[in-house]
C-alpha cells in the first residue's frame, strides 16, 4: 500500500492577538493568537507554500496534485491546475480538487493512495489550504486560522506506511455555507459537539482501532482534526487518551485550519515522529476519514523542512482588528481594481505560474522576463527556457507611498537570485525598518490584484523566514 513520502506545512507571518477581537466587541477573549493570512494570500497561494515545503522546491517525479479547500478562491475553475502549474509539473499530471467539507483534506489522501495503489500515478502531493471568513461577534472569529498542509503520497521511500484507512460519516448540519455565502454559519458550537462531532470523531477513532486490530496503548500519537479546543480534548477524554498520545491541534497560536488543519497537526506529528511510531490519523467534517500509519527508518533521512515548528516562530503582529478585517476583505477599502488581460496571462503562463527565464546558449547569461534577444550579448533567439531560482539577495528597493494598497508603502525590489538573474518584484511579509541592502531574500506566490473579473497571481520577494 502507498505511504507518505514527504510532508510539509505553512503558517502565515501575520498572527492577531484574540484579546484585540474581543475588546473590539467588548466580549470575553480566549488566549493566545490566529494566523492571519496576508492582503494577498488566499487558500490557494497557500497551499502552494505548503507543497513547496513539502517538496523542497523540486517537483521530479510528481505525477500529480490533489487539491483541497473550502475557501478555495475560484468556485468553477481547478485550482488543482494552478497549483500543478506554480510547482512545475508535468502537462500529464493527474489534478483533482476536493471541497464542499472540512473532511475534504482528509479525503483527498485517502483518493490520492488509491490513485497510487492503482497506478494512476507514483507519487501525489496533496496539498490543503484554507481562508475561511467567521461571522463577526462571534466564537469562530477567535476559533478560525489561515494555514496549509501537504503530504506527498508515493511507494518509494515511504517514511509513514498506510496500514489501514476506515471511514465513517454522521449526518449532522454542524457548518455549513450556501451558494453565495462569504461568512461561514454554524448550528452553535455546544450542540454540534455534543450531538455531532464528539460521538462521532470518538466513535470512528474506536471503530478504526477495532479494525486495525492495534491497541490502544501501541498508538504513539493521536493526530485528530475538531472544530475548537473544547471538542478536541472531549473527544481524548471520551476515550481515556494519555496528554502525550494527543497531537497538538494548534488552536493557541494558529488556530482551525479547516481542511487544513488535519495535514497541518500531521506535519507536526512526523516532526517528532521516530521509526516504529505508529500514528492514527482522522479528518473531521461531514465524514470521518481515520488512517493508521508506521513510522519507518526513512524519516530519519528525511531533509529539515519548516513545517510547523519552522513557521510558527517566524511571525509579525497584525496591529489591529480592523486591519484584519481589511485583509479579510469584510471591511471594505478603496483599494484599485487592477487591469488585466485573460489573452496575455495565457500566453506568458508558464513565465508567470512557475517562473521561467530565459538563458543565452551564448554568453550563459539568465534573465527574466523572457525575451528573444539577449540582454547582455544581444544574441537573437539563441536562448533556452530555465526554472528560476526561489533565493538571492536584495540588490535595491524603494517605498512607494503614493500606490494605493491595503498594506502602504508597496515595497518594490530588484533582487539577484542565486542563478545570476537579476528580477524586478514586489516585496511582502516585511516591516519597513528591516529591509536592508544585500540581505537574504527568497520568492513567495502570492495574488497581485483581482482584474478582468479574475484572480491574477504572481511572485513576490520577502525576507527569509
Amino acid at each position: 500500500m502507498a505511504g507518505i513520502v514527504a510532508y510539509g506545512a505553512y503558517v502565515p507571518k501575520l498572527r492577531l492577538d484574540r484579546k484585540l477581537i474581543a475588546q473590539s466587541w467588548g466580549i470575553p477573549g480566549a488566549p493566545g493568537e490566529i494566523a492571519v493570512g496576508n492582503f494577498d494570500e488566499d487558500a490557494l497561494t497557500m497551499a502552494v507554500e505548503a507543497g513547496r515545503d513539502c517538496l523542497l522546491d523540486d517537483a521530479t517525479g510528481v505525477g500529480g496534485v490533489y487539491f483541497a479547500s473550502t475557501s478555495a478562491p475560484y468556485s468553477e475553475k481547478s485550482c488543482a491546475t494552478i497549483l500543478a502549474s506554480v510547482l512545475d509539473l508535468p502537462d500529464d499530471s493527474v489534478t483533482m480538487d476536493f471541497s464542499a467539507s472540512l473532511s475534504a483534506g482528509a479525503a483527498a489522501m485517502m483518493a490520492a493512495a488509491s490513485s497510487v495503489d492503482d497506478g494512476l500515478a507514483d507519487s501525489i502531493l496533496v496539498a490543503a489550504g484554507e481562508c475561511r471568513i467567521p461571522e463577526s461577534k462571534t466564537a469562530d472569529e477567535q476559533t478560525f486560522g489561515d494555514g496549509a498542509g501537504a503530504v506527498l503520497i508515493g511507494k518509494k521511500d515511504v517514511i509513514a506506511e498506510i496500514k489501514g484507512i476506515y471511514n465513517a460519516y454522521d449526518e449532522v448540519l454542524g457548518a455549513w455555507k450556501l451558494p453565495g455565502d462569504v461568512v461561514v454559519r454554524d448550528v452553535g458550537a455546544r450542540f454540534y459537539a455534543s450531538k455531532g462531532y464528539v460521538p462521532g470523531m470518538a466513535q470512528a477513532l474506536k471503530g478504526a482501532v477495532e479494525k486495525f486490530e492495534v491497541a490502544p496503548d501501541e498508538i504513539s500519537r493521536v493526530v485528530y482534526a475538531a472544530p475548537d479546543f473544547r471538542s478536541h480534548g472531549q473527544v481524548s477524554k471520551a476515550l481515556k487518551l494519555k496528554p502525550e498520545q494527543v497531537q497538538d491541534a494548534l488552536f493557541a497560536f494558529v488556530g482551525g485550519c479547516g481542511t487544513a488543519q488535519p495535514l497541518m497537526m500531521l506535519a507536526g506529528a512526523l516532526e517528532d515522529a521516530k521509526p516504529g511510531d505508529k500514528i492514527l490519523f482522522a479528518g473531521a467534517g461531514d465524514a470521518y476519514v481515520v488512517m493508521l500509519l508506521e513510522v519507518t527508518d526513512a524519516i530519519t533521512k528525511l531533509a529539515p523542512r519548516r513545517a510547523i515548528k519552522g513557521h510558527i516562530g517566524s511571525k509579525m503582529p497584525l496591529e489591529s482588528y480592523a486591519k484584519f478585517l481589511e485583509y479579510k476583505e469584510v471591511l471594505k477599502t478603496d483599494a484599485p481594481e487592477g487591469v488585466s488581460s485573460l489573452i496575455l496571462m495565457w500566453r506568458d503562463r508558464k513565465a508567470i505560474l512557475p517562473l521561467y527565464g530565459k538563458k543565452c546558449t551564448k554568453c550563459d547569461v539568465v534573465y527574466f522576463p523572457p525575451r528573444h534577444v539577449c540582454p547582455n550579448c544581444h544574441a537573437p533567439d539563441q536562448n533556452e527556457d530555465v526554472r528560476l531560482a526561489r533565493k538571492g539577495k536584495l540588490w535595491n528597493f524603494i517605498n512607494d507611498n503614493l500606490y494605493v494598497t491595503v498594506s502602504p508603502p508597496t515595497t518594490l525590489t530588484i533582487s539577484d537570485l542565486d542563478d545570476g538573474s537579476r528580477i524586478f518584484l514586489q516585496m511582502t511579509d516585511r516591516t519597513v525598518d528591516e529591509i536592508e541592502l544585500d540581505m537574504p531574500i527568497e520568492l513567495t506566490f502570492r495574488k497581485i490584484h483581482d482584474g478582468g473579473s479574475f484572480h491574477n497571481y504572481f511572485w513576490k520577494t520577502r525576507p527569509v523566514r
